[in-house]
């Protein structure tokens, strides 16, 4: 599954973000996009882009195209 499956209020785990070009990868990486990091689908924009995400205690809104290349297992 990826992050732009999510449904807004659903929690999640990042499991892989290899997929993408590195740079981005790393600014992600320092804004608390880890492997195994919670996040959280607080919001979609009315036309469907972008997402808000709360990662690491903060929120970031994130392009659908980059959420499909982040990995994530559903919590339970």
């Amino acid at each position: 599954m990826v992050l732009s499956d999510l449904k807004v209020g659903d929690s999640a785990n990042i499991i892989n973000m290899q997929n993408m070009e590195p740079s981005i990868r790393k600014k992600l990486l320092n804004l608390g996009f880890l492997p195994n990091a919670k996040v959280k689908l607080l919001r979609i924009a009315p036309l469907g882009d972008p997402l808000a995400i709360r990662c690491a205690n903060s929120s970031i809104a994130l392009r659908k195209a980059l959420a499909q290349l982040i990995q994530i297992e559903i919590e339970k």
